[in-house]
């Protein structure tokens, strides 16, 4: 008695983490705003891009804050990322002199 409920234990168990693994392929297979976003013909925005474009820098880097999970990784929030901080390097050589 004991044994086969040991045994229908164990191959519940199994089930259900048979279950949780298809979840995530699924979850790994579905097109992500980030994948649909590199599909579209739009060019990735460079650093100098950004630091010539105040306002479209504060609007991306806003974006990517918001939604780090599916933007975080994308080409124009590493470039806004490095385009900030190259400014704020800047801004901080300029107030030593």
């Amino acid at each position: 008695m004991i044994r086969s409920t040991l045994l229908l234990l164990a191959i519940l168990i199994g089930a259900g983490l048979a279950g949780c693994r298809e979840g995530n392929k699924r979850a790994e297979e579905a097109p992500s705003p980030a994948t649909s976003r590199e599909q579209s013909p739009q060019p990735e925005k460079t650093v100098s891009w950004f630091i010539e474009r105040p306002s479209e820098l504060q609007a991306t880097l806003k974006a990517c804050r918001d939604n780090p999970g599916a933007l975080g990784k994308t080409p124009d929030c590493v470039n806004s990322s490095a385009a900030r901080d190259k400014i704020i390097v800047q801004e901080m050589k300029d107030a030593l002199k």
